[in-house]
C-alpha cells in the first residue's frame, strides 16, 4: 500500500528528445573538458564532437533517433574519464594538482642527479 502511495507521487521524468540529445552532448563536453589538458585541446575536441552531432542532426527516422542516442550513450560510458574533473565549487570538487607528479624515486630509479630538487610538494597546498 506504501509503496503505491509513493509511486502515485515520484514518477520517474519524461525527456523529450531534445532533452536527450543536449544531455547526451553536454555529457561529452564535460567528458572532452575531463581529458583536455588545456583549454585550445579542448576547442579542438569540442568541435569535433558538435560535428560529430551536426552530422546527424537531419535524421527523423525514429528508430534510427533512438539507436543513434542509444550507441551514443554507450560510446560516452566507454570512453568516460576514470578521475571526472568537477568544479572546485561543488562538493567532491578537483582542487589543483588533480594529477600529482610522480615521485622523483619512480623516475630516476638509479638514483636521483644533483640538479633535481628532493622537495616532496604538498598536492594540496603546493
Amino acid at each position: 500500500a506504501f509503496q503505491e502511495a509513493t509511486n502515485a507521487y515520484k514518477r520517474a521524468p519524461v525527456l523529450t528528445h531534445q532533452q536527450q540529445v543536449m544531455r547526451l552532448y553536454r555529457g561529452y563536453l564535460r567528458n572532452v573538458n575531463s581529458w583536455a589538458e588545456d583549454r585550445e585541446v579542448f576547442n579542438e575536441e569540442a568541435t569535433k564532437v558538435r560535428e560529430a552531432f551536426n552530422a546527424n542532426m537531419s535524421v527523423t527516422e525514429p528508430a534510427l533517433i533512438s539507436r543513434l542516442l542509444r550507441e551514443g550513450k554507450e560510446k560516452l560510458q566507454s570512453v568516460r574519464h576514470p578521475d571526472a574533473y568537477i568544479q572546485a565549487f561543488m562538493p567532491g570538487g578537483t582542487l589543483f594538482m588533480r594529477n600529482p607528479a610522480f615521485p622523483n624515486e619512480a623516475l630516476y630509479p638509479d638514483g636521483i642527479p644533483e640538479h633535481v630538487s628532493r622537495r616532496r610538494l604538498n598536492i594540496d597546498m603546493s
